[in-house]
């Protein structure tokens, strides 16, 4: 795809012409890694398309302008500058913070939005120096074992006005571990868009015309990136257990990532190249996601997974690890299946479990699509950012005035 034309930071400091700084709206500048496909760039893109702009002036940044999820975007912002990083530990971290900085002061900003780990840790860093409000974001339990995010979350949590969370399980954490006050820590559940109305059959029948699978072969689903943390490896130790009894299930991975050769190394050592079947990106995961007889998510742990809120909304019964927030929107054999996390055999026999009365499918997929529907929606989300910022605001006019 092809991108708008972006200026430089420098260039954007140059507006035309300004509003009165008596009048003018409160300006927030969104921060975020890339708009590649993934949970909390979809969340971004979003708000980011509903947020009032008559209220707040808006604007956007990035580390990298790549990635799919812009094209919606590029519309409502134009101009998107980038501060690209390599590292957190050599001098051109330090020149995109400095760069970042003087954007923030030129532009007058009052509060930053950082969306994930990356452009909290930067965003953080460069609001400080400015005087900026910020407001961090974390979406995960644990991001990694690496000791760059220990650290850095560190930094973020010393640094950050603000830390928002889409889960109880991570603010709980946070208050455990991390030693934040409760005053802090905001948490707003992920938005959900409801899906276009689509033929579920016809989905179904379009991916089994992709893969040459029979009539009545079974859909079970994985909509999330191959990276370690998303436990497909568990899952296809789990495939090899149910293949015997349920020769006519088939298992779809959508989503890429870093794992993809190691994936289809072990499909093919365990014999299941003809069972599962890698579709790739889809920029539009929640309406393939209606195709699936079973939607599975084996995670090693999770904040509020769209994955999950999204095949419920859509009326597809769901079987998960029981980590994190997914235990804030399944409850087992009423709104979904939970099963233990890293544990193939306990996979297995939900997955068993659920293929093995459509009746009971089906009454867990609607209550857990009522249960989605009525406590969350995209407006919620966007009204709880929205109070956030007037929050803030507030707290800087009453230290101006003291």
């Amino acid at each position: 795809m092809s991108y708008a034309i972006t200026r430089t930071p420098e260039a954007l400091a140059r507006p035309a012409r300004r509003e009165s700084a008596l009048c003018r709206r409160p300006r927030v500048l969104h921060l975020i890694t890339s708009f590649e496909i993934g949970g909390t760039e979809r969340q971004a893109v979003e708000l980011l398309s509903r947020i009032d702009l008559r209220r707040y002036d808006v604007r956007l940044a990035a580390l990298r302008l790549a990635g799919p999820l812009y094209e919606h975007l590029a519309a409502r912002f134009p101009e998107v500058p980038e501060f690209p990083l390599t590292s957190f530990y050599d001098a051109n971290a330090v020149r995109q913070v400095t760069r970042l900085r003087a954007l923030l002061v030129r532009e007058e900003v009052d509060i930053l939005h950082a969306h994930d780990f990356y452009a909290s840790l930067l965003g953080a860093a460069a609001a400080r120096m400015a005087g900026v409000r910020v407001i961090a974001s974390q979406r995960h339990l644990r991001l990694s074992e690496r000791r760059l995010h220990a650290w850095g979350h560190r930094i973020i949590y010393r640094l950050a006005d603000r830390i928002a969370v889409n889960a109880a399980a991570i603010r709980d954490d946070l208050l455990a571990s991390a030693g934040l006050s409760p005053d802090r820590i905001v948490l707003i559940r992920n938005g959900f868009i409801p899906p276009e109305q689509t033929d579920r059959a016809a989905v179904k029948a379009e991916i089994r015309r992709r893969f040459s699978l029979p009539s009545d072969a079974v859909l079970i689903g994985v909509v999330a990136r191959l990276q370690p943390v998303k436990g497909h490896r568990y899952l296809i130790a789990a495939a090899r257990q149910l293949a015997p009894e349920f020769p006519q299930a088939h298992f779809i991975f959508v989503g890429d990532g870093p794992l993809r050769a190691e994936i289809e190394t072990d499909i093919a050592r365990f014999g299941l190249t003809e069972r599962i079947h890698l579709f790739g990106d889809c920029a539009n995961g929640a309406a393939l996601a209606q195709g699936f007889d079973l939607s599975v998510l084996p995670s090693l742990h999770e904040g509020l997974p769209n994955a999950v809120i999204e095949a419920m909304a859509a009326g597809v019964p769901v079987v998960a690890s029981a980590v994190g927030g997914v235990t804030e929107l399944i409850a087992d054999g009423k709104t979904g299946y939970l099963a233990t996390p890293a544990d193939p055999p306990s996979l297995a026999r939900v997955i068993a479990r659920a293929l093995r009365s459509e009746e009971e499918r089906a009454r867990i997929a609607a209550n857990g699509q009522r249960f989605i529907t009525s406590r969350f929606s995209i407006e919620r989300m966007v009204t709880a950012y929205e109070r956030l910022y007037e929050e803030l605001l507030r707290e800087r006019q009453y230290k101006q005035r003291n």
